[in-house]
C-alpha cells in the first residue's frame, strides 16, 4: 500500500469519524437517561466521545499490527 492510499484511507476515516447524526449514535436507553437529566445534559458529549474512543481503539491496535506484519513479510520477500 503506498503512501498514498494510506494517506486517503486515513482521511477517509477521519471524515467519517467528524461526521454528527447516525455515525455519533448509541445505546438508546443510555442517550436517554444521559439527556432527559440537567447534569447528564453536560456529560451526554463526553459519553459519545468515549464511545467513538472505545471503538476507535482495538481498530487502531489491529491495523498497527496488521501493518506491521505486512511490512515484515515483505522485507522478508524482497530478500534472496
Amino acid at each position: 500500500m503506498t503512501i498514498r492510499k494510506t494517506f486517503v484511507a486515513l482521511a477517509a476515516g477521519a471524515v467519517i469519524l467528524t461526521m454528527e447524526g447516525t455515525g455519533w449514535s448509541q445505546c438508546a436507553m443510555c442517550r436517554t437517561a444521559l439527556e432527559n437529566s440537567i447534569e447528564g445534559q453536560a456529560m451526554a458529549e463526553g459519553f459519545r466521545y468515549g464511545i467513538v474512543f472505545l471503538l476507535a481503539v482495538p481498530y487502531a491496535i489491529a491495523g498497527s499490527v496488521g501493518v506491521g506484519l505486512l511490512r515484515a513479510f515483505r522485507k522478508k520477500s524482497r530478500k534472496p
